[in-house]
């Protein structure tokens, strides 16, 4: 097991200073913890519009056709960017600390989670870093995965079940494990006008 040098830097090389987080707007954030997740998690399951209208009322930036089951769990919607036909599934989370960018066609699966804050293990303070996460576009996220702070999976990745990504994951592969690594390259999509839309509809 390789051992890091003590001069190596102790925080995430794509952190961000915690005085350079993106800000938290007084009004959205008054409007999405008095009652807006307590709306969105008492709704039905097939009321996808409510959800969606709320989260952009506290300054999520997402798509009309974006799907977010009522069981997910989202904290700061103002730093949430969600493309085309793209969904979240049951008992998700993501914690949007820092900027998350879900692009086009892309699954996040029910009980995965997105984190863009951790606690730096190597820093002797024990202080907390943020980072942002991009989810390119075609990328689907199996059940149960973790994504750590600072990563982008690239486009039409498949991340395995369970898996565990801390780093970047190159475009169209198939990856699995803990930590996540590629295991195969993945067939590009074809798309047409007729055919735009996630090719694993009952991921959710």
């Amino acid at each position: 097991m390789k051992i890091p040098s003590p001069n190596a830097p102790l925080r995430h090389p794509r952190a961000e200073l915690p005085s350079h987080r993106p800000g938290i707007p007084f009004v959205r954030s008054l409007i999405w913890w008095g009652f807006g997740r307590w709306v969105c998690r008492l709704s039905f399951h097939n009321w996808y519009a409510l959800r969606c209208m709320i989260l952009r009322l506290c300054g999520a930036k997402l798509h009309p056709s974006v799907k977010i089951r009522a069981s997910a769990r989202i904290d700061r919607p103002w730093n949430l960017t969600m493309g085309k036909l793209s969904a979240v599934g049951d008992k998700a989370i993501l914690n949007c600390r820092s900027r998350v960018y879900v692009g086009d066609f892309c699954t996040i699966s029910q009980h995965s989670k997105v984190f863009t804050l951790a606690e730096d293990p190597l820093d002797p303070l024990r202080r907390i870093y943020t980072a942002p996460v991009r989810i390119e576009k075609d990328a689907w996220v199996a059940a149960d995965v973790m994504i750590l702070p600072g990563v982008t999976i690239g486009e039409g990745v498949v991340v395995g079940a369970r898996g565990m990504v801390d780093r970047n994951l190159p475009p169209w592969t198939i990856c699995t494990g803990e930590p996540a690594k590629p295991r195969r390259q993945r067939p590009m999509l074809d798309r047409t006008e007729r055919d735009e839309g996630p090719r694993w509809k009952g991921a959710l």
